[in-house]
Order: structure tokens, then sequence, then C-alpha cells
């Protein structure tokens, strides 16, 4: 027999979930005050050229 009765393992159950549920909140929003919003991205400077190619180093598709 487990060391908690039903209604004790439904408590514990319940808690986890509720701190589960806040942790993946906290995930979601944390840093999006930083997000890039539509309309506020910066014009690139037009007297600078751009990037002769495409960064690709640590990436792979293997």
């Amino acid at each position: 027999m487990s060391a908690l009765s039903i209604d004790d393992t439904i408590t514990v159950v319940e808690l986890l979930t509720m701190l589960l549920g806040i942790a993946i909140t906290w995930a979601v929003f944390y840093g999006s005050d930083k997000a890039e919003l539509p309309g506020e991205a910066r014009i690139p400077e037009p007297s600078i050229p751009d990037e002769s190619g495409v960064d690709t180093s640590g990436r792979t598709l293997t």
C-alpha cells in the first residue's frame, strides 16, 4: 500500500498540476517584453550592403 491515502494523492497531483501550469506560463512569457512586435522592426541603413551569404555554422540536417 502507498503511504498516502487517495485524497492525499489527489491533492498532491492537483498541487503539482498547478505548479506545472505556473511554470509553463512563466516559460512562455519570460522575456516576452523584449520581443520584436510588428511595426517595431528597425529599417536597415541603405548605405550598408546586405550580407553576402547566410551564416549556417552550427546547423546540420543530418
